[in-house]
């Protein structure tokens, strides 16, 4: 039985825990079957309003129309840089990537120079030239983006140098993205997962689907991991000890340490802005609640919830002011926010009864929440909040279940795990999806962007 079928017995924690924790994960978590409603069974006696649904529209109809014709330079390069440079691009749905086989052969074999009438033929409006050479172990790239109608010059124009093929291209499409933007696009960085089956470890991967490593041999149970905002560490919850504590391991992989190994629960991590602290469900006091701990030592530093209730899944805001999280206070699993040292919080989803895994855009000027979702038709898809309009948008739809989404370093796009296998990352402003990697892979968390090159 995959994770996906456990998400309406256990909600948030459990939405997409392997199969395998069953009652023995529920007791461990003080969400036991028996005395305490999961947040997905509990009733509400007031009638949840309908999620919103997509209106159907062409994505491609208003995007950037970009033509890739073919890379030059060394031919056992090319065909890869080509490849590199057409997936990424193609996953960020900014840009209508035309087909190559419209292109002229006079275009094809035009080099790095430009002739805007000729492209304008093909109905392009800008062009994408890169060149490669070998030198010595590392790798020259060049690259010109040109734009029709702005004259024969590139708008762009750079070069890099890098030991990894991949790299480069990646430097390039940056820039690219940050020509059309203002802000460099996030390949390089890398999305950190849940490998679930017989025993599961935590992996991450490239935000373009490539280069997956296993972080851990942990040979347990690994859950919901959540990369620090360095990007050096990524903390998870194991049940090596046979109950769920928390774990960090770095980032490039090796040997794990424990962080937090308090009776019942330690689940649910979220950074503070800084990387200081950790927010996490706790239940050592006996209920499920909010706290904040050390991010080096694991040491409590303050009780953020009080109620009978169940609080879990926290998000910290980009600025650290505030905490969004779950509870079923009101009677089925909603979102509410909250301030960074707890008190008073209110709810911000009333539509639908099963609203989980709330997840701050990073970017501060983009007060967005993205959150899994269960629709009249009992399927998990994902929506983002936007807290100024208190409007709800839907990301995912008729496409099996889409749950634990999160945000690229940008705030631009959303990762997500899907029961169609592996993970999905999606455009929410032109609605773009690609599915990254496949695998079974769980509750993906995007780590920050690469460093400026």
């Amino acid at each position: 039985m995959p994770p996906f079928a456990l998400a309406p017995l256990f909600a948030s924690v459990f939405a997409v825990w392997p199969a395998r924790l069953s009652v023995r994960a529920a007791s461990a978590l003080g969400l036991a079957l028996l005395g305490v409603p999961s947040l997905a069974a509990a009733q509400t006696s007031e009638e949840a309003v309908e999620l919103p649904r997509i209106r159907i529209t062409d994505p491609n109809r208003e995007l950037f129309r970009l033509a890739l014709p073919n890379v030059a330079g060394d031919r056992g390069l090319a065909t890869e840089a080509l490849e590199i440079q057409r997936h990424a691009l193609d996953i960020v749905g900014l840009f209508n990537l035309l087909d190559p086989r419209s292109f002229p052969a006079g275009l094809q074999q035009e080099g790095m120079g430009f002739s805007s009438a000729l492209w304008t033929t093909v109905g392009a409006q800008g062009v994408a030239k890169v060149s490669v050479e070998r030198k010595g172990r590392r790798v020259a790239l060049e690259g010109r983006l040109y734009q029709v109608g702005r004259g024969e010059s590139p708008v762009l124009s750079k070069a890099y140098e890098s030991p990894d093929l991949r790299d480069a291209v990646h430097a390039w499409v940056n820039d690219v993205i940050g020509q059309f933007t203002g802000q460099p696009g996030i390949f390089g960085s890398r999305i950190a997962y849940s490998i679930y089956g017989h025993r599961g470890e935590i992996g991450s991967v490239g935000a373009d689907g490539s280069e997956a490593r296993t972080l851990t041999k942990m040979r347990s149970d690994c859950l919901m991991p959540a990369f620090s905002p360095s990007g050096d560490r990524i903390v998870f919850t194991s049940y090596l000890r046979g109950t769920p504590d928390l774990w960090v391991v770095p980032a490039s992989g090796g040997r794990a340490r424990i962080l937090s190994r308090k009776q019942g629960m330690n689940s649910g991590a979220s950074w503070t802005p800084d990387g200081r602290d950790i927010i996490l469900t706790l239940s050592f006091e006996g209920n499920a609640e909010l706290y904040r701990i050390s991010g080096r030592n694991g040491k409590v530093e303050a009780r953020l919830t009080r109620s009978p209730f169940i609080d879990m899944s926290a998000s910290v805001s980009p600025d650290g002011t505030q905490i969004a999280f779950v509870s079923d206070r009101g009677g089925t699993a909603q979102i509410y926010v909250m301030a960074k040292n707890g008190g008073a919080s209110r709810r911000i989803t009333f539509q639908g009864n099963n609203n989980t895994t709330p997840r701050w855009n990073p970017d501060p000027q983009k007060p967005l929440i993205a959150f899994t979702g269960r629709d009249e038709k009992g399927r998990f898809d994902v929506f983002v909040y936007d807290l100024k309009t208190k409007k709800i948008e839907r990301v995912t739809q008729n496409q099996g279940s889409n749950q634990s989404p999160d945000w690229s370093p940008d705030g631009r796009l959303l990762v997500y795990s899907s029961s169609r296998g592996g993970l999905f990352v999606a455009n929410p402003l032109t609605g773009k999806e690609t599915q990254i990697y496949r695998g079974r892979v769980n509750s993906p968390s995007w780590g920050p962007a690469p460093k400026a090159r």
